[in-house]
């Protein structure tokens, strides 16, 4: 499998903003960032993802021209999910998004803002920007880890990042065959069992409102069945990274989003689950971390890094 060295040029030899954007279903948001990593201005928007290329594509011109249009860009990058040909800048499987299938993005949006621009994968810049700005610095080998709505692990192993180029994040590995049905078209994907979505299916199950890991949590101290629907989320979380860590040993998982902000306790049944599924010991023992990262911008983040390494890329 190859992977890409990880080095950088010091942030004072470049001079300007770069332009960061992440595109998620239903919601496109981007920064313009120094090289130093200060961001200077944001903007959101959300959208339906089962819209129309031309509506999904209006709200990432909308952000993307909102920010550049008052700054020298030194480039800028898209994150994105799904299956990419990040060679050529085109979304080539985008199953919450199918419009956006084929779409040539970086040309799109090279010429939109007047500078270079890269599609890369979320769950790859999410781990360059742990690695240059987050809990990652210093470290040759960990995984990054983004929960909650989405899910997706980036693995950094003797600093090189271990994807092929496109490559999916292990959120469609199978882990419990034949069961729940994924928006992908498989059974038992580790996306059915590990994000928000599962949360509130067994709140409809229960008969409960609570839609997100706080709200369940909260619940959970007074309420034996939300305490138990909590639990198994945590394994369930564990699951997909245990089959990670037996594969790569990465030893340090860096956590993004609802897991992340969630207890303490929460954090510790992960663990606990972690180690009883992989058993690998020694230096490579897992253990967690949580993002360090101030709003868990370590997606944006990475794609200032991943321009920062590349040098000014060449217009298309």
């Amino acid at each position: 499998m190859s992977g890409r060295v990880l080095s950088f040029e010091p942030p004072a030899s470049r001079e300007g903003s770069f332009l960061a954007l992440e595109l998620l279903p239903g919601r496109v948001h981007g920064a313009l960032i120094d090289p130093s990593g200060r961001f200077r201005a944001r903007r959101e928007l959300t959208f339906d993802p089962s819209g129309s290329r031309e509506e999904i594509m209006a709200g990432l011109d909308r952000v993307a021209t909102g920010l550049a249009r008052s700054s020298r860009l030194g480039g800028c990058v898209l994150s994105a999910g799904g299956v990419l040909d990040t060679a050529r800048g085109r979304m080539v499987q985008v199953v919450d998004m199918p419009a956006l299938e084929g779409c040539a993005v970086a040309d799109h949006l090279s010429a939109l803002v007047d500078a270079p621009a890269l599609l890369e994968h979320r769950a790859r810049l999410q781990v360059h920007g742990d690695h240059y700005f987050g809990a990652g610095q210093g470290e040759e080998t960990f995984a990054s880890v983004a929960t909650g709505g989405t899910l997706g692990v980036g693995i950094l192993y003797q600093g090189m990042i271990l994807a092929p180029d496109g490559g999916r994040s292990g959120a469609h590995m199978t882990v419990a065959s034949r069961q729940l049905e994924c928006s992908c078209g498989k059974y038992g994907c580790w996306r059915t069992i590990a994000t928000t979505a599962w949360l509130r299916q067994q709140g409809r199950e229960l008969g409960m409102i609570e839609n997100d890991l706080a709200s369940w949590e909260r619940r959970a101290v007074e309420d034996p069945r939300a305490a138990a629907v909590v639990g198994e989320y945590a394994e369930n979380l564990a699951l997909g990274l245990a089959n990670i860590q037996q594969l790569c040993m990465p030893g340090l998982f860096i956590l993004h989003g609802e897991a992340a902000r969630a207890s303490a306790g929460f954090r510790e049944r992960i663990l606990a689950t972690l180690r009883d599924l992989s058993r690998t010991g020694g230096e490579t023992e897992p253990r967690l971390a949580t993002t360090t990262i101030v709003g868990d911008d370590a997606t944006l983040l990475g794609g200032v890094a991943l321009l920062l390494q590349r040098g000014v890329p060449s217009r298309r």
